[in-house]
């Protein structure tokens, strides 16, 4: 699939082939499946943002953003893991470089939003210094 394939798939929100994040067993299956994103590279990061609208005045409305994230996994062959989140709040994606991702974590606030985080130990206080995405949901697969 190439990036305007991919684009177009995240901009008509299809869901087949894609694993739903909506319960703590849904966490704890991505985690185990992807290898907790362990020795994770980004490779690739897209963001489509039809939040904005100018009726009546300037207005951002969350619920109608994306964000695209493809990670390369050299712990489990080199597989390429692509999340989607929707409905994002808040991202920041910092440059890992050849550092890479060591692991992620993925829980839910108190307002059932998804916290994604580049590192597993990371609290609240220091989230805003690493790699992070708050959003309504999010769903993943496996890329061929």
């Amino acid at each position: 699939m190439n990036d305007i394939e991919n684009s177009n798939a995240i901009k008509k929100g299809d869901r087949s082939m894609f694993n739903e994040i909506k319960t703590s067993d849904d966490i704890q299956a991505f985690l185990e499946k992807t290898n907790y994103l362990h020795d994770g590279y980004t490779i690739d990061v897209q963001y489509v943002n039809d939040g904005i609208t100018t009726e009546g005045g300037l207005y951002f409305e969350f619920e109608k953003t994306k964000l695209m994230l493809q990670v390369l996994v050299t712990s489990i062959e080199n597989a390429v893991v692509e999340i989607i989140f929707e409905g994002v709040l808040e991202w920041q994606i910092k440059r890992h470089g050849l550092d890479g991702l060591f692991a992620t974590a993925v829980t839910f606030d108190s307002r059932n939003m998804i916290i994604w985080s580049n590192d597993p130990f990371t609290d609240a206080q220091d989230l805003k210094t690493r790699t992070y995405v708050i959003a309504k949901s999010m769903r993943w697969r496996f890329v061929e």
